[in-house]
């Protein structure tokens, strides 16, 4: 009797220990990886973007072992493809398996690939071959990116893009070096001069120092950012941070930061280009050249503390200063205030000299002087 009490015993343990794990299967579901999942054919009729016809869209959400919050985003395409840059990422995501797509959205990513490939070509009321595909990825997580097969629409109707948005007025870095460092100024650019939407600024990035940007304070637009395209030609060693989706620099020193805003519809796509620190002299001061010369180049700091140092002044007169991108000179100026303080041209109209604005903007040079600029603090002096 005592070992039938045993074994039974010993059975009821088993079981319990059965439902335990039974219990933990349940509980603590397996993550799969799923590399791709499956996006439903879309109704087989002419989609009127200019008229607001909506797609509509459904999907099997990917296997990841268990029932996940997923965001799926969306890519549209003139080309089945999807070939590196041949297609569009829209900026609405979604968190449903039925997905109702923005006429808005998908008319103006297809209209811009359109006039790519067509340049000057009407597109208002043209009717294209369209492709669809998804990606996913569970929310808030860096698990389970996975990619849809693609689906065609075979009549999608291009209506006009209208815009709604004006450029930006203002543009804003900050990061572990940007003013005082440590993520505690958001430091304003400079506006182009007669360019909406477009900024600079003279910046000193540690090595591995990371920032990111955004067109009022508290909008941190990071390297990640579908809308941001990035253009090292200083050969800084621009890349993404290992956190927090932020833009790094890799190699210390100046640089110019150029960013461009452009309205796309409802949005806007950023241009973020790093130039060589190349500043110069025009003018009178620099016997009179007008153009981009090594011969009027300051020199260039390895150090954030140190001056930019310009080369012996030519000649007595005004002194013009700019720095270099790619636009006209004199949108990108700027002059020593009270003959100390760097002040920048923006939109301010001094096509006849400093004086248009005032007699505190006119800095002047002598043959035999140089010109001291400290872009850290803001100050300059001529000497």
């Amino acid at each position: 009797m005592k070992k039938i009490t045993n074994i039974l015993c010993i059975a009821g343990m088993g079981m319990m220990l059965f439902s335990a794990c039974e219990t933990d299967r349940d509980d603590n579901p397996t993550y799969h990886d799923a590399s791709t999942f499956t996006l439903n054919e879309p109704e087989n009729r002419v989609y009127d973007l200019g008229a607001n016809d909506t797609i509509r869209l459904t999907l099997t959400q990917p296997d990841y072992g268990y029932t996940a919050a997923t965001t799926y985003t969306v890519q549209v395409s003139l080309a089945s493809d999807f070939a590196e840059d041949s297609y569009a990422t829209l900026n609405t995501t979604y968190s449903s398996t039925s997905i109702a797509l923005r006429p808005d959205e998908v008319n103006e990513a297809l209209v811009a690939q359109y006039q790519e490939q067509h340049p000057g070509e009407e597109t208002i009321g043209k009717t294209i071959s369209a492709y669809i595909r998804l990606t996913a990825q569970i929310t808030n997580s860096t698990l389970g990116a996975s990619t849809s097969n693609v689906v065609a629409l075979d009549q999608v109707k291009l209506g006009e893009v209208i815009q709604t948005l004006e450029p930006p007025t203002e543009m804003y870095l900050i990061g572990s070096t940007i003013g005082a460092g440590g993520w505690s100024t958001w430091l304003p650019m400079t506006i182009v001069n007669g360019m909406p939407g477009e900024f600079w600024s003279m910046v000193w990035f540690d090595a591995g120092a990371v920032f990111k940007f955004g067109t009022m304070v508290n909008e941190y637009i990071g390297y990640t950012d579908s809308r941001l395209t990035i253009d090292d030609k200083a050969k800084a060693g621009v890349s993404e941070a290992p956190s927090d989706g932020n833009i790094m620099v890799s190699k210390a020193g100046w640089y110019i930061l150029y960013v461009k805003a452009e309205v796309k519809g409802s949005d806007y796509a950023f241009t973020m280009t790093f130039y060589e620190p190349n500043v110069y002299v025009f003018g009178a001061t620099a016997s009179g050249s007008w153009a981009y010369t090594d011969d009027w180049k300051f020199t260039v700091p390895d150090t954030k503390e140190g001056n930019f140092e310009s080369p012996v002044l030519g000649a007595t007169g005004e002194i013009r200063m700019c720095i270099q991108a790619n636009t006209d000179w004199w949108r990108l100026e700027f002059t020593l205030k009270d003959g100390e303080t760097i002040f920048y041209r923006e939109n301010a109209n001094v096509g006849n000299g400093w004086g248009d604005i005032g007699p505190e903007y006119v800095v002047s040079g002598e043959a035999g002087q140089k010109i001291y600029l400290n872009f850290a603090n803001g100050t300059g002096e001529v000497k």
